[in-house]
């Protein structure tokens, strides 16, 4: 009943927008739809699981899963007016993890309580307020606001990121935003909560809150060879079930310095502290993420060879502080590996990268190799079965390789291969764990 009801849902703005974008499609009402569908195949591991099939492990080990994620709905421009609404639907077809199969898998509580708790799926939303704000351009020189449901995202993803990859969206916004922008350089203040996902509820803005939160992050030019990002960002408890209970207070610190988009010297440093306090425990942990590289122009496809190195401090069992770094609001597949195993936390990761652009236009190809090495492993447990021996650091080591081209305004088509090989693991279901392969193809269509 709840899919039928939330297939029609959809379809009633689309017809709608239909029309209004037929009859008069000069006028500055915008009739705007997204359908993307990704073909994901799962060797050796889930989002919860890795290597484990044994009876009682949670999920199958060789997904076939068809993501579909479809938004649609309407943008009025006027001037520097703006609103926008649109609908989401997103469905993960073939998933063994899905709500029919573990209704309770993505819920937070308090391990006891089953009856008080929020809901956090990373595949599933059935029709979904996907935005809905409204906008001033230049309601005074240079300064704009943006109030509502929206994204927000930064710099390269790593601490405010909008959550584009993922089939629900990670991070979404009901906030309000200012921004003061002059040429390239801008500063940008803004606050409000991050929204929950859950199938079952349409979640209406500024209510069922995973976080609020905010900060500003600005962007300055300093030479014609030096940018800089300085940026704060903080997070609170948001108004949801259960979480409302908890007393969060982490804060964000920090300064990225970059070489212009333009420049075939490339490098990228950034710094971040984290500070606050959580569950009565002061919090002190910290993150940076170094990255050289050099872009050949005037070389066929532009080869970009990069190397790369990013840390976040761990948790040390017994510990009266919090230690382990918590990446915010930011990027996790994009920066730390497709294949999801791993995030910004007690990590320390080397990464090189080699980045083709056969058509500067349309063709993007990435290869990525990394190595992941935990800088506190003692009782850190990944995806549930992953844990490193005693006396190493090494969880493994993955190899990806990205492709992308745009075929024009309308069609995007995306491949993407994993390998993860393990490192220094204990044993799992009492054998030696085996490597796993992940693929994701992707064909994405947009009209607006």
């Amino acid at each position: 009943m709840l899919i039928r009801y939330s297939f029609s849902a959809l379809l009633l703005p689309l017809l709608l927008c239909q029309y209004v974008y037929s009859q008069d499609s000069g006028s500055g009402l915008s009739f705007d739809l997204s359908a993307r569908y990704r073909f994901e195949l799962f060797d050796g591991f889930n989002a919860r699981n890795y290597n484990d099939n044994s009876r009682d492990a949670i999920g199958r080990l060789d997904d076939r899963v068809l993501l579909q994620k479809i938004i649609t709905g309407i943008t009025y421009r006027k001037g520097g007016f703006t609103a926008s609404v649109h609908l989401q639907d997103s469905r993960a077809f073939g998933w063994s993890l899905g709500h029919n199969e573990y209704p309770g898998l993505f819920r937070y509580h308090n391990g006891t309580d089953n009856d008080h708790y929020y809901t956090m799926n990373p595949q599933e939303e059935f029709f979904e307020i996907y935005d809905l704000f409204v906008e001033y351009r230049d309601l005074l020189k240079n300064l704009s606001v943006k109030i509502g449901r929206q994204k927000i995202f930064f710099g390269d993803y790593r601490m405010v990121e909008p959550g584009l990859w993922g089939n629900t969206g990670r991070w979404t916004w009901d906030a309000i935003k200012i921004s003061y922008r002059k040429n390239d350089e801008f500063i940008d203040i803004f606050g409000g909560g991050t929204k929950i996902h859950d199938p079952l509820r349409i979640s209406v803005p500024f209510t069922l809150t995973e976080f609020w939160g905010g900060g500003f992050y600005a962007h300055k030019t300093l030479t014609s060879r030096i940018e800089a990002e300085p940026f704060f960002i903080l997070k609170r408890e948001g108004s949801a079930d259960y979480i409302r209970t908890l007393n969060i207070n982490r804060n964000w610190i920090g300064l990225r310095i970059l070489s212009p988009e333009n420049q075939q010297l490339i490098y990228d440093l950034l710094f971040t502290r984290e500070f606050g306090r959580e569950a009565g425990k002061k919090i002190s942990a910290y993150g940076y993420s170094l990255k050289t590289g050099y872009r050949f122009d005037n070389l066929p496809a532009s080869p970009e060879f990069s190397i790369s190195y990013n840390y976040a401090s761990g948790e040390r069992k017994g510990d009266d502080i919090i230690q382990a770094f918590d990446p915010a609001y930011g990027a996790r597949a994009r920066l730390y590996g497709w294949m999801g195993i791993i995030t910004w936390t007690n990590l320390s990761n080397p990464q090189v990268s080699l980045k083709l652009k056969p058509d500067k236009n349309r063709m993007l190809v990435e290869v990525k190799y990394y190595i992941y090495l935990i800088p506190e492993p003692d009782d850190f447990l990944i995806l549930n079965t992953m844990k490193i021996k005693k006396g190493s650091n090494h969880l493994g080591n993955e190899t990806d390789l990205f492709l992308r081209y745009q075929y024009n305004k309308r069609w995007q088509f995306t491949g993407v291969l994993g390998h993860f090989k393990p490192g220094d693991l204990e044993q799992i279901n009492f054998r030696d764990p085996e490597p796993a392969f992940w693929m994701g193809l992707q064909v994405q269509f947009t009209l607006n």
